[in-house]
């Protein structure tokens, strides 16, 4: 009975020892502003929240002040959606090759990622928002993959219909110490892409077999928050797909040490 008694008393304290020494990151409850949700299929926040974090979301698009909502987040999540009007990046002549455009989206993500970015805040971006970082920060973009890069149907199927093509990562970048396999396919849906590249950025993948950037983060990350945009949907792909989940992952871990830092 000794025995069973003193077993019981090492075993709970273990229990306590490990529960006060260690404080799991899906302890930590976030808050991640998304410049504009989905209203049913393929949600962002569906796909943040397969990672098991406790998360709460904005939808800053239907904030009634953005900016102030983007004070109570902890990360932004750059969504794709409409063509950036092409003004942006200097040429405003060429419209009728673009689709819809959202003036209103377009100002305000343009100043809710600089804000973010001053305030050292994580941001990922996908498909329109690896676009409008771009351009944000100098860069311009191709209006229209198929005549000014004759890549065809390898990015978008006619004109809504969903492509999968591989991609190349680059060496020792942060998607290769996520992906195991360096060409993986992915999910793609855009007919527009970088042209120039701004000169903070730099490209840590391309797509195969045309080379167009398919994705981009700081080229000189020191003193900057955490910066990672992809041109495919890593939201749109099976939840077994490894670099979806980890690039979901990624975001939210550095979030969330970013956020237990900071207390």
């Amino acid at each position: 009975m000794r025995y069973h008694y003193t077993t019981l008393l090492l075993l709970l304290f273990s229990l306590t020892f490990l529960s006060c020494s260690q404080t799991p990151t899906s302890s930590v409850s976030l808050t991640i502003g998304i410049s504009k949700e989905r209203k049913s299929e393929k949600k962002y926040s569906d796909w943040l929240a397969n990672q098991g974090v406790p998360f709460t979301f904005i939808d800053l698009s239907q904030a009634r002040d953005a900016l102030a909502s983007l004070d109570s987040c902890d990360a932004l999540l750059l969504t794709g959606g409409n063509d950036i009007y092409p003004a942006y990046y200097e040429k405003e002549f060429d419209t009728l090759r673009c689709g819809a455009f959202d003036h209103r989206r377009d100002s305000l993500e343009m100043l809710l990622f600089r804000t973010a970015v001053d305030k050292n805040m994580p941001v990922l971006g996908i498909c329109r928002g690896l676009q409008l970082i771009n351009v944000a920060m100098g860069g311009s973009l191709f209006v229209d993959l198929p005549e000014d890069y004759g890549s065809g149907d390898l990015h978008r199927q006619g004109e809504e219909g969903w492509s999968n093509h591989q991609i190349i990562i680059h060496e020792n970048s942060l998607l290769d110490k996520l992906q195991s396999d360096t060409m993986p396919f992915v999910a793609s849906n855009h007919h527009q892409g970088i042209e120039k590249l701004a000169e903070p950025l730099k490209v840590i993948a391309w797509s195969r077999p045309d080379s167009l950037p398919e994705a981009i983060s700081w080229k000189n990350p020191e003193g900057k928050g955490f910066l990672l945009a992809v041109q495919w949907h890593p939201e749109w792909m099976d939840k077994s797909d490894t670099l979806s989940s980890k690039i979901a992952g990624i975001f939210i871990e550095v979030a969330s040490n970013k956020k237990q830092g900071s207390r």
